[in-house]
């Protein structure tokens, strides 16, 4: 009876030290962890997610502190695989396990995050059906006749509807045979006939100033099933190009981060 009665003793106090610990610990043992990500964008932007705020990384010393860790790679829109990323302040070099140098060629995008973060492969292709580009150069009081140095499209399911919305990337920025009197460049979805603006850059032509948008890459970084895009707009010689961060909602586009 006494050994019965230690056994009960003993059970005792490791449910009270249980008791203890979980009123010490408990709020975050059932809460559940904050979203943390970092996303690399070509070698101009650093994205930081925390707490559902997302910050854009410039200062040198932040940059380095993600030196030689592990990131998901993607070229060209396709994943590559998990390597060690290493940059010495114009370029992020590849690494394997090994740290052995990976050649790396293409369209660059790189992600570390605590949750699986969904990329989405597209395709960039030209414009066929100029009717949408027309209405929305009338509707910025632009020519319908403008010749355009970028004239792409990419058609996406964006939303998980089970229907492709269309991309169109247009622009007149850095012309060489002739001078307009503007230089824009226009971003815009297609979606059952309507437009909806993404990005709309229109100035006065200064022969250098514009710059020509295309997409970078396609992803799922809110897990609520809706892909977000990273839009970037290339800019005239050494000038980095601009990179936005664009989610849809219900009133349109908005720009949940940039490098600007």
């Amino acid at each position: 009876m006494k050994k019965k009665k230690r056994y009960v003793v003993i059970l005792v106090i490791l449910a009270i030290y249980a008791v203890i610990m979980l009123l010490v610990m408990g709020k975050d043992l059932l809460i559940p962890s904050k979203n943390e990500a970092i996303l690399i964008i070509g070698d101009t932007s650093v994205w930081k997610l925390k707490e559902d705020s997302w910050t854009n990384l410039t200062m040198r010393s932040s940059i380095e502190e993600l030196n030689w860790q592990e990131y998901k790679v993607y070229l060209d829109n396709k994943e590559y695989g998990n390597y060690y990323l290493w940059q010495n302040g114009d370029k992020w070099y590849l690494f394997d396990k090994e740290k052995k140098a990976v050649a790396r060629e293409g369209t660059f995008l790189a992600t570390q995050a605590n949750f699986n973060i969904n990329v989405k492969n597209f395709k960039t292709e030209d414009i066929r059906n100029y009717y949408h580009v027309e209405k929305v150069l009338e509707s910025n009081d632009l020519s319908t006749s403008s010749k355009l140095t970028v004239a792409t499209q990419t058609s996406i399911d964006i939303d998980n509807d089970g229907k492709q919305e269309t991309f169109y990337f247009v622009s007149n920025a850095f012309s060489l045979d002739y001078n307009p009197s503007k230089v824009f460049s226009l971003v815009f979805m297609v979606k059952d006939s309507k437009v909806y603006p993404m990005y709309t850059d229109i100035a006065p032509n200064q022969s250098t100033n514009g710059c020509k948008p295309y997409l970078s890459a396609v992803l799922d970084i809110n897990q609520d099933n809706l892909y977000e895009m990273v839009i970037s707009c290339g800019k005239y010689s050494t000038d980095k190009p601009a990179d936005m961060l664009y989610h849809l909602t219900d009133e349109g586009f908005k720009i949940i981060i940039s490098n600007q």
